[in-house]
């Protein structure tokens, strides 16, 4: 099996499927370039806040992904992912009953409306975890090449020079993120480039904060004295310099989300470690998570499945995308239904 890419999605997916196939990853940008913005996973923030207003499918790839997040937390702290308590605020009208986590995320409870911020209709506290993104994807890395895994770097322009590498392939599996609007064989046109722009600062906060609607913004404490804040979305924008014009609107966000004194009032007296850009790498529709045969030339009959569009959210599900994934291959390798395009 070859996946293309090796964000945190072909990473995932790839330590799932070595458990049973021989697994290449090709991908043009590996784990240690961490200055490359040709791919999204070094930049994220990331923490693990459940998405609502989605399908029973996808929930279920959330679900998945957050069992083996929270355990993986506690078993192995080498991982670089840790537990956290979290906040979720709303501010445009919904009701409790849209907010599917709330029977699922550990100690989750409704947070009293006397007590939300102003502009807040509804709020959810809980347990979760956050991920240091580099120590996660080394993680994974050393996982890879311990079972085996071979790594080729290679900038594919078309789906079908995945042979030039493994001629006998039996299933390409396609997690190349924002790749996918331009890789020849594929060339979808949902997929949407959105670029994100975070600051890394000191802090003593040590609670996840997050806010979706009118108001986007986000605290995430690392639990290493720094936290990411961030809530700055442009979609269709892929440039990657840093606008320093932002600080101040990445600033004034946090302030709104957090307690009087988490942060400064004033960019200059934040203690800055670093600032980051992300083009995050997003799908008109959502998740693609599904198999194809493919039935243009020169890649008739290849069996592929596709697995991108997690937008700004790859970590949260990519343990759930790859075992949705593993099972697809199988089903490739040892049945008989197929689907063609």
């Amino acid at each position: 099996v070859v996946v293309v890419g090796s964000g945190v999605t072909g990473l995932s997916i790839a330590l799932a499927l070595s458990r049973t196939y021989d697994v290449t990853i090709i991908a043009r940008d590996l784990v240690g370039d961490n200055e490359s913005h040709g791919w999204a996973s070094p930049w994220a923030g990331a923490g693990w806040r459940p998405h609502i207003g989605t399908s029973d499918e996808d929930i279920e790839m959330q679900k998945q992904s957050f069992r083996y997040m929270w355990k993986l937390a506690e078993t192995d702290p080498e991982s670089g992912l840790k537990r956290i308590k979290s906040i979720d605020y709303f501010d445009q009208v919904m009701d409790a009953s849209q907010v599917w986590y709330k029977e699922f995320m550990p100690s989750c409870k409704q947070i009293p409306s006397t007590e939300l911020p102003q502009g807040v209709t509804l709020g959810f506290e809980y347990r979760t975890v956050v991920v240091t993104p580099l120590t996660y994807l080394e993680w994974l890395k050393n996982r890879l090449s311990s079972s085996g895994t071979s790594f080729v770097r290679k900038e594919l322009t078309h789906i079908s020079e995945v042979r030039d590498v493994v001629p006998q392939v039996d299933v390409v599996v396609n997690a190349s993120g924002v790749g996918a609007k331009y890789l020849g064989g594929v060339e979808d046109m949902l997929v949407e480039e959105s670029r994100g722009q975070t600051m890394l600062v000191r802090t003593k906060e040590t609670t996840v904060i997050c806010q979706s609607g009118d108001l986007y913004a986000y605290s995430i404490p690392r639990l290493d004295g720094t936290a990411v804040i961030g809530g700055i979305s442009q979609p269709e924008n892929t440039s990657t310099e840093l606008d320093p014009a932002l600080r101040a609107e990445i600033l004034r966000r946090a302030r709104l989300i957090t307690v009087p004194g988490a942060y400064p009032e004033r960019v200059e007296d934040l203690d800055i470690v670093e600032e980051m850009v992300g083009i995050r790498p997003g799908r008109i529709g959502g998740v693609r998570v599904e198999k194809e045969v493919l039935q243009t030339v020169p890649v008739v009959g290849m069996k592929v499945v596709h697995a991108y569009g997690v937008g700004g959210t790859g970590y949260k599900y990519s343990a759930g995308v790859a075992k949705r994934v593993a099972g697809l291959v199988d089903d490739f390798i040892y049945g008989d239904e197929v689907v063609m395009s």
